[in-house]
């Protein structure tokens, strides 16, 4: 090898190891939130799909597959979802995943693609509000309703002058209602199925729709105050492309029993 080739190969080299060693990484936080997002040590997963974060589920897969595509590695951390709200909106962390768009966090964040979908309902002892399969919000408002702490599911009630209590875990809200005289439970179907599964009691519940409620979408929130988040944005939402073309989350949608509403039949 004479001098010059020599000379370019190794600048070669040095450019690519010195691009891998500042490959951007990124912190996002979540909470447990099966089945998109699922703490090892709470449940554990019997596949090689957990992070050093000890964290896996669909939304963690997808988010990770779509940065790795723009090369950019992502850790998750977790903490409660009012507190991630709280920081989100301050500008003291980047994003935070599995995010209703909604628009009261439209002031402080910017909201990627869907990463994922779910449901929301209302679900009560079985057949408690009959057997029509969607009813009206305004209905709560003759009953003693449960939502999760920070959830989109408070920002809608309270913005609707409707009564409700707060509870910091789907498994509390499933104990209210089974045990302490509470009736709904407005949350979202995918992941109180899975709790439900678990606990197995999902035979002693109904779940309804709510007329004109049409969330579906869950992405991640990215601080407006937070350096860089406009760009990481925008990066993700490159990366969820090339899933989406790839068919890569599709598999994902599937292997987490996660339905696309958009999807045709």
């Amino acid at each position: 090898m004479n001098s010059c080739h020599g000379y370019l190969f190794c600048l070669g080299f040095l450019l690519l190891t010195n691009s891998m060693a500042h490959a951007e990484k990124v912190v996002l936080y979540s909470m447990h939130f099966p089945p998109y997002s699922i703490n090892a040590d709470i449940v554990p997963s019997y596949e090689d799909n957990v992070g050093e974060d000890g964290l896996y589920g669909a939304d963690i897969e997808i988010i990770r597959a779509a940065y790795a595509s723009q090369n950019i590695e992502v850790a998750f951390k977790t903490a409660p979802w009012k507190r991630i709200m709280r920081d989100l909106e301050a500008g003291l962390i980047l994003g935070a995943v599995s995010c209703r768009p909604i628009a009261e966090r439209s002031a402080f964040s910017y909201f990627s693609e869907a990463v994922s979908y779910s449901t929301m309902v209302l679900a009560t002892q079985k057949d408690f509000l009959g057997k029509q399969d969607s009813h009206p919000l305004n209905i709560l408002s003759t009953y003693k309703n449960i939502v999760m702490a920070g959830w989109a599911q408070e920002h809608i009630l309270k913005s609707n002058n409707i009564n409700y209590s707060v509870v910091n875990g789907i498994n509390k809200g499933v104990a209210l209602l089974l045990h302490r005289n509470q009736d709904i439970f407005m949350t979202d179907k995918e992941s109180l199925v899975y709790v439900l599964d678990k606990m197995d009691v999902k035979d002693q519940f109904s779940f309804y729709k709510i007329d004109n409620i049409d969330h579906t979408d869950y992405t991640v929130c990215f601080s407006k105050k937070f350096k860089h988040s406009e760009h990481l944005w925008r990066t993700l939402n490159r990366g969820l492309s090339v899933l989406r073309e790839s068919g890569k989350i599709r598999d994902l949608y599937a292997k987490y029993g996660i339905t696309n509403p958009n999807d045709v039949p």
